[in-house]
């Protein structure tokens, strides 16, 4: 039995009460692997997440061990999507990476991903006249995948439709080590990796939402991986 953890994202409960909890969509996608169960990777305390304008986003070293003795018990991780992440989400981002632990990072995911491991500042920005936002719709628009990727490998497909629900994108260049593996047709970027690693994948789309033939190729490949 493999043991995938999932971040906790922020959500609003029916009191407008601010809560962490484990992405349903995803966990959903989990339970079609007999040999998965799921656990919530939910921070302990405020240090842990908190809102970026708090401006007490921080990790201690103690926090760091903690965390640390549970990711050990992980085989894999999905970073899924959110209005932004914290130094919780690029610990265990780095956990995997350090560790060799397939990852999947979703919207948010691949953008902390794609961020937090760049030689310079984040490179993120708006999306030029407002936001990829499907609506709601099953698909949105056409991503192109690139030659000699892993993506490339799972799919063995040219294009596929997606949906799309972000505002914001990750801009080049990134570190030589990452490979942009997918764009959509605003030549927006839509897929990362690192291909030197079993599975560090991130995906702008949310493949959980739709959970269609591609879909479960991703999920399946990650599942394979752990």
């Amino acid at each position: 039995m493999k043991i995938v953890g999932i971040i906790g994202r922020a959500q609003h409960n029916q009191d407008n009460q601010e809560i962490i909890q484990i992405n349903e969509y995803v966990r959903r996608a989990m339970t079609h692997f007999d040999n998965v169960i799921t656990i919530a990777l939910l921070p302990t305390n405020d240090t842990f997440y908190c809102d970026l304008k708090d401006k007490r986003d921080q990790l201690s070293e103690l926090d760091q061990a903690k965390l640390d003795h549970i990711l050990n018990q992980c085989d894999g991780f999905i970073a899924p999507g959110g209005s932004s992440w914290f130094k919780f989400d690029e610990h265990i981002t780095q956990y995997a990476i350090d560790h060799d632990k397939p990852f999947l990072g979703i919207c948010a995911g691949m953008q902390c991903f794609s961020g937090m491991y760049s030689d310079t500042e984040p490179r993120m920005s708006l999306i030029p006249g407002g936001t990829h936002d499907n609506g709601g719709k099953r698909y949105s628009h056409t991503v192109e995948i690139m030659d000699n990727t892993k993506l490339k490998a799972i799919l063995q497909q040219d294009n596929i439709l997606t949906n799309s629900s972000h505002k914001y994108q990750v801009n080049p260049p990134l570190r030589d080590d990452i490979v942009i593996s997918a764009y959509s047709e605003d030549g927006t970027i839509e897929g990362v990796e690192l291909p030197n690693k079993k599975f560090i994948i991130g995906t702008q789309w949310h493949p959980e939402y739709i959970l269609d033939e591609n879909s479960m190729k991703i999920f399946q490949t990650f599942v394979d991986a752990l």
